[in-house]
């Protein structure tokens, strides 16, 4: 290609991935999810104290949602941007936009550099930028989704690391310690995968003895709180570590490692069948149920484009023993852990799996290589690749379509959404009364969540109300000064004669 051709279609490749992301944005959800709430809550104590909303110090793990835990590289990056930008939804969803698009980039120079193809850098960069699952992922924030971006990173600069200058080595062991703090899938993921390029670097001599011990200690500098908060924890060492500022945290009733197939309770077996399963539909099937995950109609990297997926994995297999490409090799382990890490995480969905989804727009593009280069003919060769690029340009449009006209409208009123309870909120706060209240008769602490995000934002003082019968008796006598937020379902059953009510999607301020 031309330099100048080159440079033109860079550029209009990105305005696309960009422009698409920034359509609507930040409130093209316009809803806010449980986990992110959460993790703002803790940005907004970091940013403003050092401490997150339980008072410890720079965690390298946050409690969250008690026996349920966050990872914290989200949350940090968070909490720079509203101490930059002050507080809002520009300053919650920021991060993931930011690393996002940096990850186009970084995606597109890697899969060039690995084949050594602009235009396979190109056709790389142009899949990533229109993919459903990247697009989606990229306009709200929920911790996990930070690691895919990470590994992204650190694969990139030890691929440069193995193939040009050695100082790549040591600033990917960097990006994959700071990946041990975005998704505690992480902790078998990266040190399994770092064992598997380490052997195979120094039996092809890609990486010396030294170089692998330095390696070794830049990584360990960064990732060692990590690897202390699960050993403390694992063994119930039921004792903090304070270090400076940071707190490595002892969590007494943490139970994330019910998610593991390790520590499975019930027959090990059924489980890692049951994963095997999850596997299976989750790649395969790309929708896992979760409207904010993927929409059934599209998948998470549009379906037709298994078909490339298959070939790609059917050219992996053949050339697995005369490929010496460094970054096949890579992809090869990289797609291997995925699928491990699948089998270690119980009942995998899209964001269990979440390591896959770059390796695996990787093996597409090579599936849509190997089928151009089986053709013969310059013609035959022009026409598949119009055909393909035609294919993308059509699914993409529709997708964009389907998602702005109704899908994100359905995702803010999907579970885990405040479902209109936020605006309930800021709504009862600009109408001048003394006593707001919310009914929270089903003790639904994602409600209690969304209410503390939004005290800390303006300050309202909203009492929580949880007996059924006593919500009942408050509303129906109640005066001019109090306003309640209750659910939409529930307005039947209250007496609302000369009573004022607003619905903001699921729920409803009644005012008097």
């Amino acid at each position: 290609m031309e330099k100048k051709k080159k440079i033109i279609c860079w550029v209009i490749i990105f305005l696309v991935a960009v422009g698409t992301r920034l359509f609507l944005w930040p409130n093209a959800i316009s809803q806010v999810n449980c986990d992110e709430m959460m993790t703002a809550i803790n940005a907004i104590s970091i940013s403003e104290t050092g401490k997150d909303a339980n008072g410890t110090s720079f965690p390298v793990y946050l409690e969250a949602w008690g026996s349920m835990g966050q990872s914290t590289m989200l949350m940090y990056l968070m909490a720079i941007c509203i101490k930059i930008f002050g507080i809002s939804i520009f300053s919650v969803r920021l991060p993931m936009l930011v690393i996002s698009i940096i990850g186009i980039i970084v995606f597109y120079d890697l899969m060039k550099r690995i084949f050594k193809s602009e235009k396979i850098g190109l056709l790389s960069m142009a899949i990533v930028s229109i993919c459903p699952w990247h697009m989606l992922q990229s306009i709200w924030s929920i911790d996990c989704n930070m690691m895919p971006h990470f590994l992204l990173f650190s694969m990139y600069f030890l691929y440069r690391g193995f193939t040009e200058k050695k100082w790549f080595l040591y600033i990917s062991m960097i990006f994959f310690g700071l990946t041990m703090y975005t998704y505690g899938v992480s902790v078998y993921f990266v040190p399994i995968f770092l064992i598997i390029m380490a052997i195979y670097g120094i039996r092809k001599k890609q990486i010396t003895i030294k170089e692998l011990i330095i390696s070794i200690v830049m990584y360990l500098l960064i990732s060692w709180p990590i690897y202390v908060m699960y050993f403390i924890n694992a063994f119930k060492i039921q004792q903090d570590i304070q270090i400076g500022l940071m707190t490595i945290q002892y969590f007494d009733m943490n139970s994330r490692t019910s998610d593991m197939l390790f520590f499975t309770k019930e027959n090990i077996f059924y489980q890692a069948i049951v994963n095997i399963g999850c596997i299976i539909s989750v790649i395969f099937g790309q929708f896992d149920g979760l409207e904010w995950n993927a929409t059934p109609y599209f998948g998470t990297t549009y379906r037709f484009a298994l078909i490339f997926f298959i070939i790609g994995l059917i050219y992996f297999f053949k050339t697995r023993k005369k490929e010496n490409n460094v970054g096949i090799r890579m992809m090869q382990v990289w797609l291997i852990m995925s699928l491990l890490t699948g089998l270690f995480t119980n009942s995998a969905n899209i964001n269990r799996l979440n390591s896959i989804w770059y390796v695996m727009l990787m093996i597409i593009i090579v599936g849509i290589n190997a089928c151009y280069q089986k053709l013969k003919t310059k013609q035959g060769k022009k026409k598949f690749i119009y055909s393909v690029i035609g294919i993308y340009t059509v699914v993409f449009v529709l997708y964009n379509i389907v998602f702005f006209t109704h899908w994100n409208k359905r995702i803010d009123m999907s579970g885990c959404f405040s479902r209109g309870y936020i605006d309930a909120v800021e709504y009862i706060g600009d109408i001048n009364k003394e006593e707001l209240y919310y009914a929270n008769p089903i003790h639904d602490g994602t409600l209690t969540t969304y209410v503390r995000y939004q005290q800390e934002i303006d300050n309202h003082e909203i009492q929580e109300i949880t007996d059924e019968e006593e919500i009942k008796n408050r509303i129906n006598s109640m005066t001019e000064k109090q306003a309640y937020i209750v659910y939409e379902k529930d307005l039947a059953q209250y007496d609302l004669e000369n009573k004022q009510v607003k619905i903001f999607g699921e729920y409803a301020v009644i005012t008097k």
